[in-house]
């Protein structure tokens, strides 16, 4: 008895201990290079390198961050064209208050949270990451987040049509199969990679990040040549709401509106979007809606818990291919083609501080991805993928953190190209069992080290023998894959020297990836041991900054190489039995990246890139069909050997004026009726996709009480040209429409 009242003083005292250790406020202002206070900036506040929260200033240019631990923190704020340089913060139990600075710089400081666990601070980070802010994508008007994914160096985006219609994403060289897609870190993508990006909208997106180069060691399959996630509004300050209306060329239409806020440990935000068009011809209509659901409740600053949902309903008619036609196979315009997809997502997070420097974050994600395709050859695909990821985050030092865990990750499909002996469809499951571990680690105030490896253990269940007798019955497979992932972030020089010539950072990568069949691989193949496709890649980047840090410019090198790639051959839809898959291929993809960024005032930012890709094929093994469809040295499918980008803003008072361009290259594309079968009827079917610009432009201007009228002309110069071989893209066209803020900003 006396033993438990001991334990019960002992276990109070803990407990008030903790609720002092968790008391602390951080508070201060950000000011502008002039000294006047600046709203809408992102505060950033990192402990031991790892991202513990962001917060934006006020209208009066204030931050605050309470329920803190005490300790050591970092804090830095950035707007587009304006950064600080991290400060080091000591916080006692009477919490600390710290104004930031903001001075003109092209160097983009801002919290990225797909390239480590936890998040990091971009500058500090060796992969290569790009960030697009919510106030850049409504600069450039966009309307879908593709449209802003494209110019990013290293990115080629592909859709075949307009509006809604399939898009892909290849990024170094790799397919469109091997980029993890997020929302939130809802990993959205189909069973085996798949995804198409036209269904992502614009609307409620506060940064939008690319890492580039394999991240399978912190996200699994999928992540081979790297990770597209978009991160969405986070409830801050007083509850505030948008909304807005266009409308344009083709009757497309477009409503959002959206709002957010927080009251002492409650945070919400919400936005609702619709885009609709009747297209250019018919059966070219295109619906799109879109809902984000944040909410968010901390106790103290010991535990937070989330809850995101995400979904996205939309429909479009598929026309087909009406542009270049080398075969003469056009059947015309399909007029009853159509195709519908709805996309949903659930996460509930729980982070729990047990001690000063133990964390614990526990993910559980369900999302559901269905699509329906009607015409002739129609199907349906029922995606759904379930995750469970648990993780210890351990502060070993101020400069040195450990993050170790356990992932469940069950995927599965049912799709009516997919069936049994009897031509019933059935369902397909994989599930993975993880466990990883990452380490960041400064050993100065220059230089940042990460190091993970993750090891996934991949269960794909056993498939019956089709009713073709193509497919013999494939027995449960069971593979381990090891991924390890390398970076680093050097800073050679100091950014604070306000010499002509500035600072000097390098930075550099190193890591393996792994994609697993899909669907369509496993329907299709008449060999039970089909492999994995594997990727290891390297790159390493130079950024230099010069004219006290308003010039950017990066140059990175980076070289992927693809090894047991799976290629479909033979067959049509009306055969499906004549289709076969295999590991048949191994390709390298490397090029060179060159990047720069320029403010030269605080009223106009420049920025540009410019990619060389080589993709070309290296080996083809064990098929002669193969054979007379590919050659080894070719270069691969949709992938340019050049592209450029330039986004120019400028900011006059309430005027704010946008251009932005983007330049390919020539590329190899398909037959576009019957892709690469129609080699199978005597007819080429790899031809030369010509290279194409487009300009677009736009302004903004911003009325009294929180209204703003903005208009923009995409494709300027009206190019005819086609992103994807015989599907024309829309010439000059135009949207406008009307902005509203409550409160006026």
């Amino acid at each position: 008895m006396k033993i438990c009242r001991i334990s019960s003083l002992f276990l109070l005292f803990l407990s008030a201990a903790s609720l002092n250790l968790y008391a602390a406020i951080l508070e201060g202002t950000v000011y502008d290079p002039s000294g006047k206070p600046v709203p809408g900036a992102q505060v950033s506040l990192l402990r031991a390198l790892v991202a513990v929260g962001t917060a934006q200033s006020n209208t009066d240019g204030v931050y605050r961050f309470d329920g803190l631990q005490t300790g050591t923190y970092q804090v830095s704020a950035s707007l587009p064209g304006l950064t600080s340089a991290a400060v080091t913060v000591d916080l006692t139990s009477e919490g600390a208050k710290q104004d930031i600075q903001l001075k003109l710089s092209a160097v983009v400081s801002r919290v990225v949270v797909s390239a480590a666990l936890g998040g990091a601070l971009s500058p500090e980070i060796g992969s290569s990451v790009s960030l697009v802010s919510s106030r850049e994508i409504e600069d450039r008007g966009a309307q879908n987040a593709l449209e802003v994914i494209r110019g990013i160096p290293g990115i080629e985006v592909n859709q075949t049509g307009r509006r809604g219609a399939v898009t892909g994403v290849f990024i170094r060289g790799g397919e469109s199969k091997y980029n993890a897609v997020m929302v939130d870190g809802m990993q959205i993508n189909e069973f085996g990679g798949p995804f198409n990006m036209a269904s992502l909208p614009a609307d409620g997106i506060e940064q939008l990040e690319v890492t580039r180069g394999p991240q399978s060691a912190l996200y699994g399959s999928n992540a081979l040549t790297g990770v597209i996630n978009i991160v969405t509004r986070r409830g801050e300050g007083p509850p505030k709401f948008t909304a807005l209306a266009e409308g344009g060329s083709y009757s497309t239409r477009r409503f959002a509106t959206g709002g957010d806020g927080r009251t002492k440990g409650l945070s919400w935000s919400y936005n609702l979007s619709r885009l609709d068009s009747e297209g250019v011809v018919e059966n070219d209509f295109y619906r799109n809606q879109t809902a984000f659901l944040n909410l968010g409740f901390q106790q103290g600053g010991r535990r937070e818990f989330k809850f995101r949902f995400m979904g996205n309903a939309n429909h479009n008619g598929v026309p087909g291919a009406y542009g270049s036609n080398p075969n003469n196979n056009f059947p015309g315009i399909d007029t009853t083609t159509h195709g519908k997809q709805n996309l949903f997502g659930y996460q509930l997070q729980h982070v729990e501080q047990f001690l000063p420097r133990l964390r614990q974050v526990t993910t559980a994600t369900l999302t559901t991805n269905d699509v329906a395709y009607y015409s002739l050859f129609g199907y349906t695909s029922e995606n759904l993928r379930g995750v469970f990821n648990t993780r210890s985050e351990i502060t070993l030092s101020n400069t040195d953190t450990l993050a170790a865990g356990f992932e469940f990750n069950r995927e599965q499909i049912r799709h009516s190209f997919i069936t049994d002996g009897e031509g019933s469809p059935f369902l397909l499951p994989r599930t993975s069992l993880a466990y990883f571990v990452e380490n960041r680690w400064s050993p100065s105030s220059r230089f940042y080290l990460v190091t993970g490896i993750r090891v996934d253990d991949l269960r794909t269940h056993s498939l019956p023998a089709d009713m073709f007798g193509t497919r013999p019955f494939r027995p449960e497979t069971s593979i381990v894959k090891v991924n390890p992932r390398i970076s680093a972030s050097y800073i050679a020089r100091s950014s604070d020297i306000p010499d002509t010539f500035g600072g000097t950072r390098i930075h550099g990568s190193m890591g393996t990836g792994i994609r697993p069949p899909d669907g369509f691989d496993l329907a299709f193949t008449n060999n039970p041991n089909l492999k994995p496709e594997r990727s290891i890649s390297f790159d390493a980047g130079l950024e230099q900054m010069f004219f006290a840090s308003r010039v950017l410019v990066d140059a990175t090198y980076f070289i992927n190489r693809f090894e047991d790639q799976i290629v479909t051959i033979g067959g049509s839809l009306s055969n499906l039995s004549s289709y076969s898959s295999d590991n048949l291929k191994n390709s390298r993809a490397q090029g060179l990246e060159f990047t720069f960024r320029v403010v030269p005032v605080d009223s106009l930012e420049l920025g540009g890139q410019y990619t060389f890709t080589d993709a070309s094929i290296l080996a083809l093994d064990g098929s002669a069909e193969t054979g007379s469809i590919f050659e080894v040295g070719q270069q691969l499918l949709r992938r340019p050997r050049h592209s450029a980008a330039y986004n120019v803003t400028w900011r006059y008072k309430r005027l704010t004026l946008n251009t932005n361009a983007y330049i390919r290259g020539s590329v190899l594309d398909v037959d576009p009726t019957d892709g690469l079968f129609a080699c199978t009827l005597g007819n080429p079917c790899i031809f030369d996709n010509p290279g194409y610009t487009r300009v677009d432009g736009g302004f903004s201007y911003r009325l009294p009480h929180g209204a703003e009228i903005y208009a923009r002309v995409y494709n300027i110069l009206n190019k005819k040209y086609e992103e994807t071989f015989g599907f024309p893209a829309l010439g000059a066209n135009f949207m406008a429409g009307m902005k509203f803020a409550i409160p006026a900003e």
